[in-house]
């Protein structure tokens, strides 16, 4: 019987290379394979992944990007093995650790535990919110308003990549097959390498270290659309390519259910809201909402998305310099991956008081009024 290769001895072979980290420009990654990939998963007889990852990667997406974030790091991590600091050490998704101990923290994926039978207790599979609807970007659990699988990091059920090609269902590796070690110069949503934070169709600027570091002028700059009705935008159009659409893929009924914009037209955006008004730019509103960031300093903690796709080369610093820079959008308010707070918010919404003064809850750098009343 021929006995399994151990990967320690693969591993003296490659020991020269793997002492550099991969390098990731963009989307696109640059190394030593053996950082990401492992031959054969498999040493003395047993699988060395509890949750072995496809294109034979070392523990999936999850395994990938589980680590710790530093200054000059080259992968984003999105889960750390140790708590880490919010704000500090985490990136512009927030991370998956909180949810692992409270699932109203964050994205419960697959996974996350290193198993494939993780379950969402509180909420269970159907996403809050789920409109079927939501398909201009491939569709999400293939259009079927029940959802019988978990919600994983791409595929079908996941955010990332393709939901389905050729109207076929696929998982996490096939939905983004090919995108890591693709060109992405151009983020025009026209492939997953090209999308977004491999976010299939959507359109932004990346910044290079995921917001580990961030300033009025280092950011992610999400791409937003100025809404003027409740109907999902089609396939190919602007809307389609917000973040916002993104999320609303999965959430269409708190994006643009039916009155989103206001119980009296449908339209108005002077009439009252029964959301918050995400693809709606501050700008129309005028009042307090001007005053956003002080002086409209771009605020990194509440990110607001622009309509420009010129300003997708580089990074929004004033948000009223132009119009269409002042965009609300879902990640304004909400972390994509988890944060230390309830329902994945950016600051703890049950300490936000009045007369705290601005810096201490988000909520007062759009509610400029409400601070000190």
């Amino acid at each position: 019987m021929i006995k399994k290769m151990k990967v320690f001895s693969l591993g003296l072979g490659l020991i020269g290379i793997a002492l550099m980290a991969p390098q990731f420009v963009g989307a696109k990654a640059t190394g030593p394979c053996v950082d990401c990939h492992t031959m054969h998963n498999s040493q003395d007889g047993t699988d060395l992944f509890d949750s072995p990852g496809g294109a034979l990667t070392n523990g999936g997406c999850i395994g990938c990007h589980t680590g710790t974030n530093a200054s000059g790091g080259n992968i984003p991590y999105v889960l750390s093995s140790g708590a880490p600091t919010y704000g500090t050490n985490t990136l512009a998704g927030g991370n998956f650790f909180w949810v692992l101990t409270d699932d109203t923290t964050g994205h419960n994926v697959v996974g996350l535990d290193g198993t494939n039978d993780t379950s969402d207790v509180t909420l269970g599979f159907d996403p809050p919110g789920f409109n079927p609807d939501f398909d201009a970007n491939t569709q999400v659990n293939g259009g079927i308003a029940a959802w019988t699988n978990q919600l994983t990091c791409a595929g079908t059920n996941g955010c990332h990549g393709q939901h389905e090609v050729a109207g076929v269902p696929v998982d996490d590796f096939t939905a983004i097959s090919g995108s890591h070690h693709a060109d992405d110069a151009a983020i025009d949503g026209a492939s997953t390498a090209k999308s977004f934070r491999f976010l299939y169709g959507i359109i932004g600027y990346e910044d290079t270290d995921w917001e580990f570091e961030t300033s009025a002028t280092n950011h992610n700059q999400y791409y937003g659309y100025d809404r003027t009705n409740d109907t999902p935008p089609a396939a190919g159009t602007d809307g389609a390519k917000s973040i916002n659409y993104l999320c609303a893929e999965c959430h269409g009924n708190f994006h643009s259910g039916a009155g989103d914009l206001g119980a009296d037209t449908g339209d108005d955006a002077a009439s009252a809201w029964i959301r918050h008004p995400t693809d709606y730019d501050m700008s129309n509103a005028g009042g307090e909402y001007l005053a956003y960031g002080g002086d409209g300093t771009y605020q990194p903690l509440v990110p607001v998305a622009t309509d420009r796709t010129a300003a997708l080369a580089a990074p929004v610093s004033n948000v009223f310099a132009n119009a269409g820079d002042a965009i609300v959008n879902c990640i304004s308010c909400h972390r994509a991956h988890g944060s230390p707070y309830a329902d994945l918010l950016r600051w703890d919404y049950d300490t936000c008081v009045s007369a705290g003064g601005a810096s201490a809850c988000g909520c007062f750098v759009c509610h400029t009024t409400k601070d000190d009343v």
